[in-house]
């Protein structure tokens, strides 16, 4: 037990890891010097006299050098907290959690007891609760062990190398507006430095502009096609109030999508990501409230629909005793009634 959470203290402990950041990293420092340096700068035309410059170009410059740099702020942050942001983990001071050991385990109908305390809907065939053999706890909902980060991480989504870090509970906002930003980002490069490359192409330009022009459209071009399906899939996710893995394993099922036990509906499935306040939603601030152990309520689907059963069988039982007796009466004089007929 003290390795893994020696393993767990250590969470930056293994340097290789950091190359897909690095990887990442390099490309936000090449966009953004090609954007700026190669596209923005020259419709400045600071090289031109102030009575030759066309200032409808340098005002369109000037918003979209504001735009430009006001989403690459909030991208890196994003970033930023994305990595150093912890996912979440089983509490270790609390008791609800903690797996007995062999000699104490506690039997069978305690811990079915204790699962229906808690209101856990993942389980095992057997009823019992779910354990994690490596952290030596018992495992909420939605939480699942990451074998890169040596924990159990709450709500986990899924280990993304490209943070170092799983997306989970506590950091799940960051990565999703990472991706938002990212787009954003990919688009206004891809859509507004077109112009800048036609003009490479068509007038005499060094050959290190234009090719770096090519590359930036190019690249931008084709990480905005691919972190966009990625957002609109998430998107998709969070609407369904299903995360990753759980999409997975409903895939590898051959269940239908729509019935997780966690939807609260399209509203409060964007506050589970989100926050509660819609003010911040788009703004790296604000984690959604909550502890990341309990995700049934009684806003879920789940307790509205056995709710609705509950109030849909009372109704049909008591429709059942007013008209049972006269039911029965009907049917006794319709067999006195042939009767008589014959």
């Amino acid at each position: 037990m003290s390795s893994v959470q020696d393993a767990k203290r250590n969470r930056f402990g293994e340097p290789a890891k950091f190359l897909p950041v690095a990887f990442v990293v390099s490309i936000i420092v090449t966009l953004w010097t090609i954007y700026v340096f190669y596209h923005l700068i020259p419709m400045f035309q600071w090289d031109l006299p102030q009575e030759q410059r066309n200032q409808v170009v340098a005002q369109r410059a000037l918003i979209e050098m504001i735009i430009f740099q006001y989403i690459t702020i909030m991208l890196v942050i994003c970033y930023i907290r994305s990595i150093l942001a912890h996912p979440g983990e089983i509490p270790d001071d609390d008791p609800h959690w903690s797996y007995p050991s062999h000699d104490g385990k506690m039997s069978s109908a305690d811990d079915k007891d204790k699962a229906g305390e808690l209101n856990l809907q993942e389980l095992k065939r057997t009823g019992e609760r779910r354990h994690c053999k490596w952290c030596g706890k018992y495992k909420p909902d939605r939480c699942h062990h990451c074998r890169v980060c040596r924990t159990c991480i709450l709500k986990m989504d899924h280990h993304c190398p490209w943070i170092y870090n799983c997306v989970g509970f506590k950091n799940h906002k960051f990565f999703f507006l990472l991706l938002w930003f990212t787009v954003l980002d990919c688009h206004l490069i891809a859509w507004t430095m077109f112009e800048s490359v036609q003009a490479s192409v068509e007038v005499d330009t060094p050959f290190l502009t234009m090719f770096l022009l090519l590359f930036g459209e190019t690249l931008a071009s084709f990480l905005g096609i691919l972190v966009t399906a990625f957002f609109c899939f998430h998107i998709y996710l969070m609407m369904r109030a299903m995360t990753t893995i759980e999409f997975c394993e409903k895939s590898l099922k051959k269940v239908g999508y729509k019935d997780s036990p966690y939807d609260m509906g399209p509203y409060g499935n964007i506050v589970i990501v989100l926050g509660p306040n819609p003010l911040t939603w788009f703004f790296p601030v604000s984690n959604p409230t909550g502890d990341g152990l309990t995700f049934v309520t009684e806003h879920t689907r789940l307790n509205v629909d056995m709710e609705a059963g509950r109030a849909f069988r009372k109704k049909g039982h008591k429709t059942t005793q007013r008209t049972g007796g006269r039911g029965r009466g009907r049917a006794a004089d319709s067999g006195s009634d042939s009767q008589d007929v014959r």
